[in-house]
């Protein structure tokens, strides 16, 4: 079994750790801008786009890795 690296662990630890912060950030101001009635297309597109990455991205390397 491969060791990673140091850089590849930092890595992970800061995008654990940045990745929920943003795409609970992006859902709450998604959801302050809807309740007000000034959603814009673009930011919509942006902030399901990155929920969908995050989980998905997660997903598919769980099921990869067979975790």
């Amino acid at each position: 079994m491969d060791k990673e690296t140091l850089s590849e662990g930092v890595v992970n630890v800061i995008r654990s750790i940045t990745r929920p912060i943003l795409t609970f950030w992006r859902l709450v101001s998604w959801t302050m801008m809807y309740v007000n009635g000034i959603v814009y297309d673009p930011y919509t597109w942006l902030v399901w786009g990155m929920v969908v990455w995050w989980f998905g991205d997660r997903t598919w390397f769980k099921v990869k890795g067979g975790k």
